[in-house]
């Protein structure tokens, strides 16, 4: 007779998660152990694994919830009532400092997890990727598409391929700043205000081009 999983317990569940979100947060995912998890949360190892079936597992579910959570407290007006791509990029960052000051553990782990994603079990790579990815696509048009309604547009360019653009952008500075938190795990949103305005120089490119005006 096959012994069935016991009922899951909200309560008890919730706290594992936001233990496990501490310990992933500030000892990644190799050296964070369950049996620490456990005693934060209160609860047994076995339920940990009852509950989630695998370290991998909690992880990929932790890693979830944070960005989940992340994006509910976000007041996505923020950027989307700035009048200007520019202030809306440095709204955003200012943002995003009261934001981690309030939410360390949060904000932790979603920096963690993304610039870990490349050296976490081969198997767990493209999942903790497809979180990532999917979150990215499904929010950034989300934010920018009331902006780019307002801005004035050369015939023939829609706003969809405008935020394309952007998204596209999006994930070449997520790289650069993948690197940076890999080699500094503690770092803080403020050391990447020399990304922010390498940000400010592509949106002006973007918006402008990059050909000189013809003198006539």
């Amino acid at each position: 007779m096959v012994k069935s999983r016991p009922a899951v317990d909200p309560e008890k569940k919730a706290r594992i998660l936001d233990c496990a979100m501490h310990q992933f947060a500030h000892h990644g995912y190799r050296d964070t152990k369950t049996d620490a998890i456990a005693v934060d949360a209160n609860v047994s190892k076995g339920l940990i694994f009852n509950y989630f079936g695998s370290k991998a597992n909690l992880y990929l579910e932790t890693v979830k919830t944070t960005y989940d959570k992340i994006i509910n407290i976000a007041d996505l007006s923020v950027w989307q009532d700035s009048p200007d791509l520019k202030t809306m990029v440095q709204r955003a960052l200012r943002y995003k400092i009261s934001l981690q000051l309030q939410y360390p553990d949060e904000f932790a782990l979603s920096m963690q997890a993304y610039a870990e994603a490349g050296y976490l079990p081969e198997s767990l790579r493209p999942k903790v990727q497809a979180i990532w990815t999917t979150m990215s696509a499904a929010e950034v048009p989300d934010m920018v598409s009331p902006i780019l309604k307002r801005l004035p547009l050369r015939e023939g360019v829609s706003a969809d391929t405008v935020a394309k653009l952007l998204l596209v952008m999006t994930n070449l500075i997520g790289e650069q700043s993948k690197e940076m938190i890999r080699q500094n795990a503690d770092i803080k949103i403020e050391a990447f205000d020399p990304v922010i305005a390498q940000v400010l120089d592509y949106i002006d490119i973007l918006e402008h081009g990059f050909l000189a005006p013809n003198a006539d």
